[in-house]
């Protein structure tokens, strides 16, 4: 059986998918946000809760960008 290494020389998606939950879970929030208002109540943090969570989610996706992009330029200067 050939013997397999960690995967090195792929490329990280776990900053792409957490962002992906940020940002679906900012959406959510936004329109829970108007729901709750609707009802005649007031959402604690709406605003402030949704740019948060949009705003992590962006910047890990440009965090996982530029990781992969180092990594990916360090193996072709190894090879």
């Amino acid at each position: 059986m050939a013997e397999q290494k960690d995967d090195e020389g792929l490329p990280h998606v776990w900053p792409f998918t957490l962002a992906g939950l940020l940002i679906v879970c900012s959406l959510v929030w936004f329109q829970l946000g108007f729901a709750v208002h609707d009802m005649g109540r007031e959402l604690w943090g709406h605003y402030s809760v949704f740019w948060t969570l949009l705003i992590l989610g962006v910047v890990l996706i440009l965090a996982g960008g530029i990781w992969n992009t180092v990594r990916g330029r360090r193996r072709r200067m190894a090879h």
